[in-house]
């Protein structure tokens, strides 16, 4: 159905680009219309109604009018700022990195639920959570939308073989989407990366918990770094567009 001449939505600012002197063209995700492109004219100047209203991580109540190529933006709304998130540089590169993933994910129109709603939740506990779980919050959304995109990676049933894994460590591949046993890893011609025994059983937890109780976790940095490094080859692998903002949390690491 086609969106009306004027309409208006809740969403989250994903990407914005500054054009000309003082215009912005903004990329929203919408709970109920998906991935949206608007233009907001003159947004820069310190005399229009709409500065400072757009910018990353904030949630607006937002108002386009359909143009010819791009729909413009004549009203916004705050909703939430989530200001503590630019404090911390952690923080910050995780937030982008998130956002980037769902900007990569999400498609225009409806269907786009889930991942709003997993980005709103996770936005809203790195805005407030402790430094210490930031990382941990990065493998909860991963793995989530992963999920929610039917490209999770396989953890409890050999990829190969389909037997079920041993408590033991094992092979992780990209390529083939999940861990490959030690029984069938000597017949690969595929890169095979390590994943240890507690990276396995901290992966499992977290795919089946709720985001306080990972939080709550207590986990070996270097394991949720491995974790987290073994997400990042299955994003690459599966997901169309590199997650550029990855490199920047490299570099503060």
């Amino acid at each position: 159905m086609a969106k009306p001449r004027i309409y208006t939505t809740t969403a989250l600012v994903l990407k914005y680009r500054n054009y000309g002197e003082a215009d912005r063209f903004v990329t929203l995700l919408s709970r109920n219309l998906g991935q949206l492109q608007g233009f907001a004219k003159g947004v820069r100047r310190s005399t229009s109604k709409l500065t400072g209203h757009l910018e990353l991580f904030y949630k607006v109540r937002i108002t386009l009018a359909v143009g010819r190529n791009t729909d413009v933006v004549t009203e916004v709304q705050i909703l939430k700022t989530l200001g503590k998130i630019n404090n911390n540089l952690d923080t910050m590169s995780c937030a982008l990195t998130i956002m980037e993933l769902a900007l990569n994910i999400s498609t225009e129109g409806p269907g786009n639920e889930n991942i709003y709603d997993l980005l709103d939740q996770t936005l809203n506990r790195l805005n407030i959570t402790d430094e210490s779980n930031v990382d941990k919050l990065l493998t909860y959304y991963q793995l989530n939308i992963l999920f929610i995109s039917g490209l999770s990676p396989e953890f409890k049933e050999c990829v190969e073989c389909g037997s079920v894994l041993k408590q033991q460590d094992q092979l992780y591949s990209a390529p083939a989407g999940g861990i490959i046993c030690p029984k069938c890893a000597p017949k690969q011609t595929r890169s095979l990366v390590n994943l240890s025994v507690n990276a396995i059983k901290v992966l499992r937890f977290i795919g089946n918990s709720d985001v306080e109780d990972v939080e709550q976790l207590s986990v070996p940095k270097n394991v949720v770094s491995q974790i987290n490094d073994v997400l990042n080859r299955h994003i690459d692998h599966h997901i169309d567009g590199k997650v550029r903002s990855r490199a920047f949390l490299k570099g503060i690491k």
